[in-house]
This record gives C-alpha cells, structure tokens and sequence, in this order.
C-alpha cells in the first residue's frame, strides 16, 4: 500500500532536496535533505531523446550562447556535462542513481515535467519501471501539471500515488464523481497560496489529499500545519521542520479523504 494513501501526518517534504545548502536537483542537494530529517524529496523530470528520465527543471541547458533543450541530449550526453552553479560545478542525476542511493531512506514527490515533445507513455512506462526495480514504488507520489501524462501514469500503473499540480483555481470534483477533464489521482498539489478553508473542505469531499507548495515563510508554513495539509514542499525544510516539531503537528495525523471541516489559523 502507498505510503501516500495511507493516514499520516503532515510530512515535510524538501523541494528539490535543499537547494539552500546545494544545487538543487542534485544529489548533493538531496544528501543535504536527508540529513536535515526531511519525510520526502521533491525534484524534477525530464526526459532525454532516447526516453531516459533525468532531474532537472528547465525545459533546456544554457551551453555558452546556445540554449538546447534536455529532449536534444542522450543520456550519455547529459552524464558527461560538469555545469556550473553558485555553489560549484554539478552534473544531472537520472533517477535510477536517486532510488538506487536512497532507496527506503526517503520518500519521493516525482514532478514529471512535460514539454510539446515529450512522450507521454514513454515516460509514464519509465517512472513505473525504475520504481518498481528499485522497489520504492510505495514511496512515490508522481505529480505533474500534465493531466494527460497523469491519466497515462494510472493506466499504466494504478499502484503508484499520483498528484495534480496547479497554480491557479481548478474546480475538484464534486463527492464521489470524477469530471472529464480532471485526471485519476489521490491528491493535488496548489500552489500555497490557493490554500483555503473551502479548497480543503472541498478536497476532503472528493477523498483528495492536499500537498501544497512551495512555503518558505515560517507564517505561511504554520498555517499549513494548522490546516493539517498532508505534506508540505519547501526550500527551508530545516525550518519547517522546527515549526512542526513546535506545533506538535508531527503528532497528528491526516485521515486521507477525512470529512471533517479543515481547521483555520
């Protein structure tokens, strides 16, 4: 069983490892993470010419003059690259070299970005299959902004935990219905701004949990706790991480698809 579709707390979840101490979408970032306690990471997808799923966020790599998009590269390709960062030189992970060097050590919010190219099943058969060899495939919750790429994961693999990422208001689903044009998942992920009283009520209503992102205000952060959301992604996961030690939040747990009315701040 998913460790997404199970009742827990509020889990505080690094966005993009700690890309405060590292790179961020690396695996130096994600070490930092790691050490700070953090319940899951967060990072970003790509996905190479040959179809290989790669971290990173833009749609393509600044090289001198030239920007070229991931979907231009191979894998080898992108292994060979030393970029450079303020925090030094990095390369690109796959994700294979993450579920290999966490494993059962954390937990893992997969953002698959899609861009006019990208193979959708392709990239849907690529995330099930690595999971699942890695044996990480309850640890996952796969989210992404693509409501296609979303219906494409859960026919290809119903087992993992899916997310629907928005940044602007979206109507859920009303009780014990699915609409059309809104994807199959177990949770959405608003941006936290959208957070309200009845977006929660409404979620709870349509057995949807709710991850929202990205806080880094420590009064926006609180608020979310209070609101017992079932994770929250941020930069400063060291600092969320007090906040829930201090709210007692890491106490209460999260009944996934619960009724009762959301609390407020």
């Amino acid at each position: 069983m998913s460790h997404w579709r199970n009742p827990h707390p509020t889990w505080i979840v690094g966005h993009r490892g700690a890309p405060r101490r590292a790179r961020e979408n690396t695996i130096d970032s994600f070490d930092w993470a790691e050490s700070l306690g953090v319940d899951a990471v967060e990072f970003d997808l790509r996905q190479t010419r040959e179809g290989e799923a790669v971290l990173y966020h833009d749609e393509g790599i600044t090289l001198g003059s030239q920007h070229v998009p991931i979907r231009h590269f191979t894998a080898r390709e992108i292994e060979r690259l030393a970029l450079p960062s303020d925090f030094g030189e990095y390369r690109i992970p796959k994700l294979e070299e993450v579920f290999h060097r966490y494993g059962h050590a954390l937990r893992y919010v997969v953002e698959v970005k899609v861009s006019r190219d990208t193979q959708l099943a392709l990239m849907a058969r690529r995330v099930s299959r690595l999971a699942a060899e890695y044996g990480v495939t309850d640890r996952c919750l796969v989210a992404s902004f693509s409501a296609d790429f979303l219906r494409r994961l859960r026919e290809t693999d119903p087992d993992i935990a899916s997310n629907f990422l928005f940044d602007h208001p979206v109507a859920l689903p009303e009780s014990g219905q699915r609409t059309p044009l809104f994807p199959p998942v177990d949770g959405i992920g608003p941006r936290a701004d959208l957070i309200t009283p009845q977006l929660l009520s409404q979620a709870a209503g349509a057995s949807l949990t709710v991850h929202p992102w990205t806080a880094d205000a420590p009064e926006e952060i609180r608020r979310l706790l209070d609101s017992r959301v079932a994770s929250i992604t941020t930069n400063v996961p060291d600092v969320a991480l007090s906040l829930r030690a201090a709210s007692g939040s890491s106490a209460a747990t999260l009944l996934v698809g619960e009724r009762s009315q959301p609390q407020t701040s």
